[in-house]
């Protein structure tokens, strides 16, 4: 089971819904529209044909709409798309937090990724983290303004502090260029892809390949067979500075730990399954990397997309009270979704992890051990 995840930029090479559901079926989770190509008709039309292609595959899917420019002008002309439609808002060529602040003034439902492509982000990174919801390292406008041999230095910089503070990152660009159009990739993008894993990436993303490449499907595949290898074969987080300054935090990490035991090593646990309200206990689960993957049950369908781009997270939307007092019928129709969803079979367990009668975020309390039945 993939645990990092795959972004698929969209085009003309995957616009006929035959080929999209493919794409989505060999593992993309998170679909990027560059509004500087086509119309926003065109785009609309599109992020439509993704939804009803996730919803025919059974598969939770994030959008991103990527802005050529952050300015405001270009906000305003794609604002109808953004505020109903789109989980994520992709800021380019940003030089600090504050051009973050002034788009956030719009009170977007969609959160911000921030693009990390001039120097001038790469000077002002902490404050550029600290007021965006995930983040992109674009690799291809960051070696036009730093060189070239610094790229690798500033992406395992970046994607450490972004696992430090539990928010998404994104390595871009050039991961699989040669199949745009060749059917096979290069040795170097192959160790390109294996090394982004073994920075602990949350995503990668393909982009001519996808949007305008010969074999989208394939380029997809081949993405996803060598993460899937390098998450294996990594080893644990090491060297990381992780804040455990609150609750959630500090339950989350207690779980992680519990599960590195060699009792819960031998326990054929086969998961974590978190209910979240905002998304902090999966996200903290999963700046964590455990090899397992983290279900997340959430009562909120837009977090239920949002969290498709987060390392690990399987999330799904249940019409649930999350923080009501928990009964052995509550806890028993969780663990059917993990069993329906494949997941872990009977007699295997989980690590089921949530809030109770907080009715507050970040005030995640119980950790339990559970058979499924």
């Amino acid at each position: 089971m993939k645990l990092t995840k795959i972004v698929v930029t969209v085009g003309p090479a995957i616009e006929k819904e035959k080929i999209l559901y493919r794409v989505i079926k060999s593992g993309a989770n998170v679909f990027r529209f560059n509004l500087k190509y086509n119309t926003p008709q065109w785009h609309r039309k599109m992020l439509l044909l993704v939804r009803s292609c996730a919803k025919k595959a059974k598969k939770t899917i994030a959008t991103i709409f990527d802005l050529p420019k952050s300015d405001l002008k270009t906000v305003k002309k794609f604002l109808p798309y953004i505020t109903k439609e789109v989980d994520f808002l992709a800021l380019s060529l940003i030089k600090n937090e504050k051009e973050i602040e002034a788009i956030k003034k719009f009170n977007l439902r969609a959160k911000i990724i921030a693009k990390i492509e001039t120097d001038q982000a790469v000077k002002n990174f902490e404050g550029i983290l600290d007021k965006s919801e995930a983040i992109m390292v674009a690799r291809g406008d960051l070696g036009k303004h730093i060189p070239l041999e610094k790229i690798p230095y500033y992406q395992k910089k970046i994607i450490k502090r972004c696992i430090e503070k539990g928010k998404p990152v994104i390595t871009a660009t050039q991961l699989l260029k040669t199949m745009t159009d060749k059917p096979f990739p290069t040795r170097a993008e192959i160790s390109d892809i294996a090394n982004a894993v073994l920075d602990y990436t949350d995503a990668v993303m393909l982009s001519e390949e996808t949007a305008v490449g010969k074999y989208p499907v394939k380029a997809v595949l081949t993405m996803a067979k060598v993460v899937k290898f390098w998450e294996k074969e990594r080893p644990p987080v090491s060297g990381f500075e992780f804040e455990i300054d609150h609750q959630t935090k500090a339950v989350c990490y207690s779980a992680y730990q519990m599960w590195l035991t060699p009792f819960c090593q031998r326990a054929k646990i086969k998961a974590f399954l978190v209910l979240t309200k905002g998304g902090m206990t999966a996200q903290m689960l999963s700046r964590l990397r455990p090899k397992l993957p983290i279900v997340a049950i959430t009562n909120d369908k837009f977090l239920a997309r949002r969290l498709s781009l987060v390392f690990g997270v399987f999330p799904f939307y249940l019409d649930f009270d999350i923080y009501k007092k928990k009964g052995a019928k509550d806890i028993k129709k969780l663990l059917e979704i993990v069993k329906k969803e494949g997941f872990a079979q009977s007699g295997e367990k989980v690590i089921l992890i949530y809030a109770e009668d907080w009715k507050s975020k970040g005030k995640t309390n119980v950790i339990r051990i559970q058979e499924i039945p």
